[in-house]
């Protein structure tokens, strides 16, 4: 077996003493310019310290140089929706995210302190960047087992101002928030500087969430219901379901018979759509600035129930996410009615590309997320998965690619120091073989990663595979 401390000592020691030039490459910036060809990147320690076409670039004396000749280069890749990145188990899995080129992540359930985790772990190497959200924060009876309860107003803003204190990016918001309670959060959350995220609460519409300052819209929760002309209904209808399936009375009797009435209601979202008031409504979400994570990655995985075995990316996985993973998402389900539920995945996951590439046409803003560790939902890997998608619901390449990169870096604050490759930004880098431009599938040719100025050519990285390998073996 290999020594992993000795490996990482090689790969992720000290930044670099000497520059590092990558000469006649295809620079792809992430801005509008698209891709300029036979230019010189430089990068001194961890920032980018020029951009510039390659006969006019002043190369440092003892640089370490790399041919970028018919190569692309990107800014660094991020998932802007996972799970588990700050698990003490996790390890494994940020290896496969800087593997694959994402250079940072958006975790969508954090520690209970995220000051404390930071410091905690200042010192890891390799340190994939994280923006890291509270604790998920829902009402009574919350279906995740770390969550925050809010059952009042008053809970709800002291929950805000505490995560605010510790440390979190932001508030993320779930789907059992009662009325008052989200309302109380959003006001509280404005009040301190927090933004909040997440799904929008069954007892909202998508356009109060919106309304209520909510900066991202995860899912696409209630976004279908806010593109048909029977919203109100709907909503209705469902909130009864969901009380159903909720209750702690409700026999099993009435939550097997509440299954058909619901696939009736995604049907009948499907039905009643009208494009002027889903027009309407995006144009809500671009003049609040309300972002959206439709998760397509997620939305996909539900149809293919359950998990293919021939998955090759399947040995990076331990024993007990596979067996998590092998179950699939209905598990719980008789076999007719997980026949019915995937049936309706299926449509629902067509009409849910097709608003995502109505949302782009409009302007609204997209953000590229994966729902890692949901099943199918690979770390790393999956983000590839999720660009594809966005291409096939109506992105044009280069706005998928930004939606990771740019588009990524505005939403949290930071494009002023990442997002794009332009001089005085943190090097954060993907060297591909293959043009995405072309070809948005051409992300997974990646032939290097910088992070934070340190380079790992391919051979470290399949290093870094071969030890997200070794530890997930090690969980058995």
């Amino acid at each position: 077996m290999r020594l992993l401390p000795i490996l990482c000592a090689l790969l992720c020691g000290t930044a670099w003493s000497q520059a590092l030039v990558i000469q006649r490459v295809a620079v792809i910036d992430g801005t509008d310019r698209g891709a300029r060809p036979e230019m010189t990147v430089v990068i001194d320690g961890n920032r980018i310290a020029a951009v510039t076409p390659w006969k006019q670039a002043r190369v440092p004396r003892d640089a370490q140089v790399l041919d970028g000749t018919g190569k692309f280069l990107i800014p660094g890749l991020w998932d802007m929706h996972t799970h588990g990145t700050t698990d003490l188990r996790a390890s494994w899995s940020r290896l496969l995210f800087i593997a694959n080129g994402v250079v940072g992540v958006r975790d969508m359930s954090g520690p209970a302190d995220a000051g404390a985790w930071r410091a905690a772990h200042a010192s890891d190497r390799p340190r994939l960047n994280i923006y890291m959200g509270s604790p998920i924060v829902d009402g009574p009876n919350p279906p995740w087992p770390d969550s925050i309860v809010a059952a009042t107003e008053a809970e709800g803003r002291e929950t805000v101002d505490q995560q605010k204190q510790r440390g979190a990016d932001f508030i993320k918001v779930y789907t059992w928030l009662p009325r008052g309670v989200y309302f109380a959060i959003a006001d509280e959350a404005h009040k301190v500087g927090i933004p909040i995220e997440g799904h929008v609460p069954d007892a909202l519409s998508a356009a109060e969430a919106s309304d209520a300052g909510q900066k991202s819209i995860e899912h696409l929760t209630q976004v279908a219901e806010g593109c048909s002309r029977e919203e109100t209904a709907i909503l209705n209808e469902q909130r009864g379901i969901n009380a159903i399936f909720r209750g702690p009375n409700s026999t099993v009797e009435e939550k097997m018979a509440a299954g058909p009435r619901w696939a009736a209601i995604e049907a009948r979202k499907i039905d009643t759509y009208d494009d002027a008031v889903a027009q309407a409504l995006f144009a809500r979400f671009v003049k609040n600035g309300t972002w959206q994570c439709p998760t397509l990655s997620l939305l996909r995985a539900q149809i293919d129930d359950p998990l293919s075995p021939e998955d090759p990316r399947l040995k990076y996985l331990s024993k007990d996410v596979r067996a998590t993973w092998d179950a699939g998402y209905y598990k719980h389900l008789p076999r007719a009615a997980r026949l019915s539920v995937v049936d309706s995945s299926r449509k629902q996951f067509a009409e849910f590309s097709k608003i995502v590439g109505s949302m782009y046409r409009a302007k609204v803003r997209i953000l590229a997320g994966t729902d890692t560790m949901n099943p199918q939902c690979f770390p790393g890997f999956g983000l590839h998965d999720e660009l594809a998608l966005l291409v096939e619901a109506g992105l044009s390449p280069l706005a998928a690619l930004q939606s990771a990169t740019r588009d990524a870096a505005e939403f949290m604050g930071q494009l002023n120091r990442r997002g794009t490759i332009e001089a005085g930004k943190t090097a954060d880098l993907v060297l591909l073989d293959k043009d995405p431009l072309m070809d948005i599938h051409n992300t997974r040719s990646i032939q290097a990663v910088i992070l934070d100025g340190k380079l790992f050519p391919r051979a470290s990285l399949d290093a870094l595979l071969a030890d997200a390998q070794e530890l997930a073996v090690k969980r058995n």
